[in-house]
């Protein structure tokens, strides 16, 4: 997804169009993982809200670092992350996890016999590390430059 540019090695992430294409994976992902714990046998009334809840607060986050990555104004973006992080944490502790990583690692170790689940969690796993990639990529590519303008008398920085 990085990719370089061939005026002086700039880096550049990904591009909105791959933001949105990982984000509707993600939430294709999200939708067939659930779907296949609801048909998997005792999934019971608990399981199924504990994953709803923190799936949405996990999907607040994901959106909000979009926002982030791709914002020209940063801090607006950067408060509606830390809020979101807020949540989500709040979330993971109601039931019981300190992290996401921790309720993933949750939800998809327990070893099943349904092709289906075992499917859903692979893409689900699969869409969570590419987007944590993506994450890495833009941060990357978020490295202050500057351009200098020799155009006029005296050279000078855009930024």
């Amino acid at each position: 997804m990085v990719q370089v540019d061939d005026i002086e090695g700039a880096v550049r992430g990904p591009s909105d169009r791959e933001l949105v294409e990982l984000l509707q994976r993600m939430a294709a992902a999200r939708a067939h993982l659930l779907q296949a714990e609801e048909a998997a046998e005792g999934a019971g009334d608990v399981i199924p809200a504990r994953n709803d809840a923190i799936e949405e607060a996990r999907a607040d986050v994901l959106w909000a670092q979009a926002q982030l990555c791709t914002s020209k104004r940063t801090g607006r973006a950067e408060r509606d992350v830390a809020a979101a992080v807020a949540k989500e944490k709040t979330v993971l502790r109601r039931f019981g996890y300190s992290s996401f990583k921790d309720y993933l690692r949750d939800r998809t170790s327990t070893p099943t016999a349904d092709v289906h689940l075992q499917v859903a969690r692979a893409e689900y796993q699969a869409a969570q590390t590419d987007w944590e990639r993506a994450q890495a990529d833009m941060l990357a590519a978020r490295v202050p430059t500057a351009v200098v303008d020799l155009t006029g008398d005296a050279p000078r920085s855009i930024l």
